[in-house]
């Protein structure tokens, strides 16, 4: 896999490509540019900022990462492996840079920066209102910024192109520091926040970038920082942001958790506890294939649910014990169906694994909130939208940073909506740091399923330590087994750069090699 100077090699070719949006937007489909007419008028910069939160969606949404990132953590487990036991087990071969657990994402990341830095690049030269196009280069920048967060988080210090790519000059691109990053980041962010609005008014405004979601990311950012140093100071920024969110008036949590997910109420989409989500549409063949690995059944088209699920994923019998029996958002999980007239249904087994055949049907929970029962059928598109920020995260971190600078009550405060919009009953005072546990499950319970729990863990050293009490998945003579956990990752955990990029960029330096956290 050449990765990054192959990426960008591409990248120059793509800059001549402005692909469709599967938005809801009324975009006209432009499919051949020629660069030096391009970039002309306020219609072309919009096509362009487009194409940008089109490669972002694809870079997010990619199953391999939604999967693969849930699957480290406490809270997932893979379902079925076959033969490749080795590919889903994401701490398999960590320290192997030719196996790079994440190496599609890092080349769909640098697509997604070297889109947003052609529209910031092109667009200097459109002859549109300051206030138009700052809007345009903010949902823009808020892309980038994201998408470098992410990056920060899995592999450190990563290289920052200072513009676009047009040519084959200028690819040796070295490796900023990890602070470096981080400030990069803020910076964008800043921007962003001074040039956008709380939040779209209508459905072609509602579902962009909007000032709500910059706060919202800006804390937690600080809350990653502030957890990795300890750091007070991060910690109150954390507060700061979050309270503008809150403040702000414009977002609230959904009284029914069920009404979050598409596949419980068709309107879901772009609601009022969404702060920033993903677009997806069957009619636009659009789809949001997250569902494939995140299904109940291999080898069904199962009567009222529809097109079947490849099921690779599921919640780890810890996380679907953890629930209590009266908590709403079990009624996300599929647990029970019928085929050709037999039940099969999901039983936890006594040893901490979910029991597997090898003829591709196993009793596991299907995780729904990627689910579309009607398009999966009938179109095999699903329209179910993604969520990349809920207010319910926004409390949990208000929450989190709260207890850790010694405001018990608030915290409470706020972790009690989120716990009693699952129809339970409130929590009672607590000291420090049961209260801090407590906010981590619940975002557990809450997040499940949605790419966000592994930085949980990471950020305040909880990855890996479940994962000792219980198995994960391997493979035998073809059967599903499984096997001890060989590594627990340390706080200071970095992905590998993929080694495609190692060989084509000799300014990238490699990861130092992880070492295992005690296994005992």
């Amino acid at each position: 896999m050449k990765q990054l100077k192959n990426i960008l090699r591409g990248l120059a070719l793509l800059s001549l490509f402005i692909f469709s949006s599967c938005t809801d937007l009324d975009e006209k489909p432009y499919t051949f540019i020629d660069p030096d007419s391009f970039y002309k008028n306020e219609e072309q910069l919009n096509a362009g900022l487009t194409n940008v939160y089109n490669q972002f969606r694809s870079m997010m949404s990619d199953y391999t990462y939604t999967m693969r990132i849930e699957e480290c953590t406490d809270f997932g487990q893979p379902c079925q492996t076959k033969e490749n036991g080795h590919y889903i087990n994401c701490w398999y071969d960590i320290n192997n840079a030719s196996s790079s657990t994440f190496s599609k994402l890092w080349k769909a990341a640098y697509v997604t920066i070297n889109s947003t830095n052609t529209v910031l690049a092109r667009g200097e030269k459109v002859d549109i209102s300051n206030e138009k196009k700052s809007r345009i280069y903010a949902q823009a920048r808020f892309l980038r910024a994201y998408t470098y967060f992410v990056l920060v988080r899995l592999f450190g210090g990563v290289p920052i192109p200072e513009t676009f790519t047009n040519s084959l000059e200028g690819l040796e691109i070295p490796r900023k520091s990890i602070d470096e990053v981080y400030n990069y980041i803020l910076e964008d962010l800043n921007y962003c926040e001074n040039n956008l609005p709380i939040r779209g008014t209508d459905k072609y405004d509602v579902w962009r970038v909007s000032k709500g979601a910059v706060q919202t990311l800006l804390g937690e950012v600080y809350l990653t920082l502030a957890s990795m140093e300890n750091n007070d100071g991060y910690y109150k920024k954390c507060v700061e942001y979050c309270e503008k969110v809150i403040q702000s008036g414009v977002y609230s949590l959904v009284d029914n958790y069920s009404d979050l997910w598409y596949a419980f109420n068709i309107n879901a989409k772009n609601n009022e506890e969404s702060i920033f989500e993903l677009q997806f549409s069957a009619e636009a063949k659009q789809a949001n294939w997250c569902h494939q690995m995140f299904g109940f059944a291999n080898s069904f088209t199962i009567p009222g649910y529809g097109y079947m699920f490849y099921h690779r994923f599921g919640p780890s019998i810890y996380a679907w014990e953890s629930y209590d029996e009266m908590d709403t958002r079990r009624k996300v999980f599929v647990t029970e169906f019928f085929y050709n007239g037999t039940k099969y249904e999901f039983l936890a087994s006594d040893n901490g694994f979910y029991p597997g055949e090898k003829n591709w049907v196993s009793a596991t929970p299907g995780n729904a909130k990627f689910y579309d029962y009607q398009t999966s059928a009938e179109l095999k598109c699903p329209s179910a939208n993604m969520y990349m920020l809920r207010y319910s995260e926004v409390l949990l971190n208000y929450a989190e940073a709260k207890n850790k600078l010694g405001d018990s009550n608030e915290a409470l405060d706020k972790l009690n909506m989120v716990h009693q919009r699952a129809g339970l009953s409130a929590l009672n005072d607590m000291e420090q740091d049961e209260l801090d546990e407590a906010i981590f499950q619940e975002r557990g319970w809450e997040f499940i399923g949605e790419a966000k729990l592994y930085y949980d863990e990471l950020r305040t050293d909880r990855l890996g330590k479940r994962l000792k009490e219980f198995m994960k998945r391997g493979v035998a003579e073809g059967m599903y087994l499984f096997q001890e956990l060989q590594f627990v990752p340390q706080k200071n955990f970095l992905w590998k750069i993929p080694q495609g990029d190692l060989d084509s960029n000799p300014a990238l330096e490699q990861n130092p090699d992880n070492i295992s956290a005690p296994l005992n």
